[in-house]
């Protein structure tokens, strides 16, 4: 049985995946009012990682983004959603941890109390690293989600190394 060890630390949860390979790299398309919403979209591959940096408007305290990714471009499910009022400077970042193999799509929603949408441009990288197993939200607020093709030892972990969570999953989901 494979061991993964999740470190929780302020709230936010960060897990190191494999290596991204050499050949990864950015590509992106959009829709003319998704490029006067957000002012830039870019999703880099590094390390394994994609590091997702946007910039958008000014928002309201109650309003949230939710980041979202496929691997389709047409079936999307959440990757993250965060308070839209943290951003320095109205710039953005997120790191997705487990980004896969093949192209992948991400895009953001911005919403709030109102119930008016904004949406992102597309943005899509072809990545040749293979993720066997995958978590979400990050960061994790009440309800970690985790994926595998096979059986995982997991362990939540805070910097001083007191394990507050640990379970044995099967493979295919976990709710923790």
């Amino acid at each position: 049985m494979k061991e993964l060890q999740l470190w929780l630390a302020s709230a936010f949860l960060c897990c190191a995946l494999m290596a991204q390979s050499p050949g990864d790299h950015t590509t992106s398309s959009s829709s003319p009012d998704a490029n006067s919403v957000f002012g830039f979209f870019t999703v880099t591959p590094q390390d394994g990682h994609a590091i997702l940096r946007w910039s958008a408007p000014p928002v309201k305290s109650e309003d949230y983004f939710i980041v979202e990714k496929s691997s389709d471009a047409i079936h999307f499910e959440m990757l993250s959603a965060m308070d839209a009022s943290v951003g320095l400077d109205s710039v953005y970042s997120l790191t997705d941890n487990s980004v896969g193999a093949g192209t992948i799509s991400y895009r953001i929603r911005i919403t709030g109390k109102d119930g008016k949408e904004k949406c992102s441009k597309t943005v899509n990288i072809n990545s040749n690293s293979a993720a066997d197993f995958r978590f979400y939200p990050n960061p994790v607020d009440k309800l970690l989600i985790i994926r595998s093709s096979h059986a995982l030892n997991i362990q939540i972990i805070d910097m001083y190394g007191t394990v507050w969570f640990g379970q044995e999953v099967d493979a295919g989901n976990a709710d923790c």
